[in-house]
């Protein structure tokens, strides 16, 4: 039987999924522009181009505002492209700050389960005809009426 999580900790999920994004997103473009920007050879050396860089970043930020405010699309198109990059960089050999990309993809997801549950029980509650759980509830019995010929 699966277990019922409580609104509050499906709250705190939903968040940490968008604070994990606003502050992956504002390193990202804080770090693109000090690249640009200073002309940071490190940086410009590891990322390419910062512009590129600070782009993603704020890509990043407004997918965690639109998650914020309750966009399921918007949260998966994140968990989406956190996941490539993060498929592509295990690809090029490149294990340094893995588990930090790891830990983020598990706040994004775990974000995700409790939005979209958070959507379910919104969307019982504004129709109770239809079942929670998935199974056909009970009617009471019609009235009896007296048959009349």
């Amino acid at each position: 039987m699966a277990k019922v999580i409580d609104e509050s900790k499906l709250r705190s999920r939903h968040r940490n999924a968008y604070i994990a994004l606003y502050i992956i997103g504002g390193l990202t473009a804080l770090l693109g522009l000090v690249a640009e920007l200073g002309r940071v050879d490190v940086l410009l050396n590891l990322f390419g181009s910062g512009w590129i860089v600070a782009g993603v970043g704020l890509i990043s930020i407004v997918l965690g505002y639109f998650t914020m405010r309750g966009s399921l699309i918007a949260l998966g198109i994140a968990i989406a492209l956190y996941g490539i990059d993060t498929i592509l960089i295990l690809v090029s050999g490149g294990l340094a700050g893995i588990w930090i990309r790891v830990l983020v993809l598990y706040f994004l997801i775990q974000g995700f389960l409790a939005l979209r549950e958070l959507k379910r029980r919104q969307a019982s509650l504004a129709n109770p005809a239809t079942p929670a759980s998935g199974a056909a509830e009970a009617l009471p019995p019609p009235e009896e009426r007296p048959f009349v010929s």
